[in-house]
């Protein structure tokens, strides 16, 4: 098969409507969410563990779903099945981590919308990374990975979305939170304040899979 390369690397992202350089790890067909530069004390190192993170969701993410869309187009030139193609995702990330095999996340369930409680819009940006165009779903400062246009054609909005409901679906015990949460302690918030914002982003992507969303 052509184009067996498991390396992990890092690439810059630009994204419109949003300030600053963003960075993002990827493996083959997954890349993490893109992580602002300077918003954490080493944007690489965060970019990987986002990166883990999703690999870790395995199955039950978007990302994976996307990958078995396209396996027909993919096959036989490109990979076995999408299975085998996770698997040495898989892999890869645990010779990176000097580990034998990675733990599975299983996914959490986002807290429902409330018409009493207030959560901020999820947008949607264009984004270009390695001449490439993506799209990237936002709920306040926090990003889902970025669904490759030519890989969710006809999907990309719905994809975009999902992959944001997923840094959710990973929860507090992920690196996103996990870095949401020390941006939050830096600006001097309380850990239940910081929480409770955490909540109101998967809030707002929740309702926002509960509109109705013309998917484009």
């Amino acid at each position: 098969m052509a184009g067996q390369d498991f390396t992990i690397r890092w690439y810059d992202m630009v994204i419109d409507g949003a300030e600053g350089r963003f960075v993002v790890c990827k493996l083959r067909r997954v890349s993490s969410p893109p992580v602002l530069v300077g918003s954490v004390s080493d944007s690489l190192e965060s970019s990987f563990h986002r990166l883990v993170d999703i690999i870790r969701l395995g199955t039950h993410g978007r990302n994976f779903a996307d990958l078995k869309a396209v396996e027909w187009a993919l096959m036989p030139d490109y990979l076995v099945s999408a299975e085998h193609e996770w698997a040495e995702y898989e892999n890869a990330i645990s010779r990176s981590l000097g580990v034998d095999r990675l733990e599975p996340l299983t996914p959490t369930m986002p807290p429902p919308p409330s018409a009493r409680l207030s959560s901020p819009d999820v947008t949607y940006h264009k984004a270009t990374m390695n001449d490439r165009p993506y799209l990237v779903a936002r709920a306040s400062g926090i990003y889902g990975s970025p669904a490759p246009v030519y890989m969710t054609w006809g999907h990309v909005r719905e994809s975009a979305l999902e992959r944001l409901r997923d840094v959710f679906r990973i929860g507090v015990r992920g690196r996103a939170f996990r870095d949401f949460l020390g941006a939050g302690r830096e600006q001097g918030k309380r850990e239940a304040e910081i929480v409770e914002e955490w909540k109101g982003c998967a809030r707002a992507v929740v309702q926002q899979m509960r509109g109705g969303l013309p998917w484009s």
